[in-house]
């Protein structure tokens, strides 16, 4: 035993083990294609340069050698302290103190103050304890580490109870409570690997997500650092508050409800309303030029005072321009009509949106939200500010007792009224009639004609 005051120590790669070139003999014979024998130059050759690949150089402020027993085998241990460190490549381990088995640092225990260094991938880990494999080129880290990255201005920060770099690869397996912290919002799972080079995390094992006012879950995670991007596949679901403009139909339910029945009447203020919004993928992009949030498959969205379902729901422009793709339905509980087409496009800013494909209009009783009467046209448009909705082309209704067609069709939410124009007619009792327009009251199964009435024939088909 010696003591060195500062020692740095750098050594090949070529153990005394492996220049034995000890052959074992798993199967023998000229037909063992799984064989191969150490004495051609070009193996020896090839697997020389395989391990220059892999320089290694350790040192420290103290150094103690001995020898001992491992798996066997008599090996020499350097005890390194005041300052320890190993380097595998460009990423060096740092400690209070490490234990390197063999002169060739196959095995680094490290205890006390572990830092583990990339500056190449801009990764730094950070644990108390530490098991360093040249062989595997990892490093193992226990008792709750913690791995921050930072690159290209962003900062992630993961805690675990424990990390498998793969030191070569930039790849990291973390195992137990996963936590992602970044400046946005926090990610908990049971298990992640991260990807630094394709700079994407994957946390399995419904992880789930928290940022501002939201809370997202799904049974993989995908989160892509530098674009602040996510995706969740299967069964994926964002829950949110927000707070919103009172609304005379949620405010009106929630008076009646005991919890509110016997408060004092307060004035009107802004709403908190919970959203829900599920499917089975979802996947968020958040480039510099735009971002979007898309739900795929099953995509249904739902409010105390609404419900939008799709096959596909794209949301662009910060939430201000969204389009719904293949069986969309939109119900609106306070003006009780539902909506349903092929393709959906509502613009927010201006308060307009626009149906197509097969598009229709359900009128609903108010109460029961049972159906009343429906109408069908070429293409519905719908104007926020006037709540009203207008129908073009080919248009057709049917109410309790009644059929009407026209061209053109227009209707007033808050009075639940449709009026028809362009050559309208209705069918009642095997009566048809024409007139200059048409005014039906679908909920009531009233209608109002004005301006020339002619009855037609008594056409009992129609």
């Amino acid at each position: 035993m010696k003591q060195i005051g500062f020692v740095c120590l750098f050594l090949s790669l070529v153990s005394l083990v492996y220049a034995n070139n000890i052959d074992i003999p798993i199967l023998i014979g000229s037909d063992d294609i799984f064989r191969i024998s150490p004495a051609d130059p070009n193996i020896t050759k090839t697997n020389d340069k395989k391990k220059e690949k892999i320089p290694v150089m350790w040192g420290g402020n103290t150094l103690t050698q001995e020898e001992r027993l491992i798996n066997g085998f008599q090996m020499k241990v350097f005890i390194l302290g005041g300052g320890a460190y190993i380097t595998h490549k460009n990423v060096k381990l740092n400690a209070r103190e490490i234990e390197v088995i063999g002169e060739d640092a196959l095995i680094g225990n490290l205890k006390g103050q572990v830092v583990v260094e990339d500056k190449e991938n801009g990764a730094t880990l950070i644990a108390s304890k530490g098991v360093y494999d040249k062989l595997l080129g990892t490093v193992t880290l226990e008792n709750h580490p913690v791995l921050i990255h930072k690159k290209d201005g962003k900062t992630v920060r993961i805690s675990c109870h424990s990390i498998v770099r793969y030191l070569e690869e930039a790849r990291t397996v973390l195992s137990g409570k996963v936590v992602v912290t970044s400046l946005d919002f926090q990610v908990f799972g049971e298990d992640a690997v991260y990807f630094e080079k394709e700079d994407r995390i994957d946390l399995e094992n419904e992880p789930f997500l928290f940022s501002e006012n939201r809370f997202l879950q799904g049974k993989i995670l995908s989160y892509y650092v530098k674009e602040g991007s996510i995706t969740l596949d299967g069964n994926a679901a964002i829950y949110q508050v927000s707070y919103e403009k009172g609304n005379e139909n949620i405010e009106e339910s929630r008076k009646n409800s005991k919890e509110v029945k016997n408060k004092e009447p307060v004035e009107k203020e802004k709403i908190r309303i919970i959203s829900t919004f599920s499917g089975d993928r979802l996947v968020h992009k958040n480039k510099a030029s735009e971002s979007f949030t898309s739900m795929k498959g099953n995509a249904f969205l739902h409010r105390e005072d609404s419900e939008f379902k799709a096959e596909e729901i794209e949301s662009t422009r910060n939430n201000k321009l969204i389009q719904a793709k293949k069986n969309v339905t939109y119900l609106d509980k306070k003006n009780a009509y539902r909506m349903q087409g092929g393709y959906l496009e509502y613009d927010k800013e201006k308060g307009y949106s626009f149906l197509s494909e097969n598009p229709q209009i359900f009128f609903l009783d108010k109460k029961t939200l049972e159906e009343k009467g429906n109408l069908s046209s070429v293409f519905i448009e719908r104007f926020d500010e006037k709540k009203e909705a207008v129908a073009r082309g080919n248009v057709n209704i049917q109410t309790q007792t009644a059929k009407a067609t026209g061209e053109f069709a227009t209707y007033f939410e808050e009075e639940d009224k449709l009026v028809l124009e362009g050559n309208p007619t209705l069918v009642r009792d095997g009566t048809k009639v024409s007139a200059g327009r048409i005014i039906l009251f679908p909920s009531e199964d009233k209608a109002v004609l004005t301006d020339g009435l002619k009855v037609l024939n008594d056409d009992k088909k129609n």
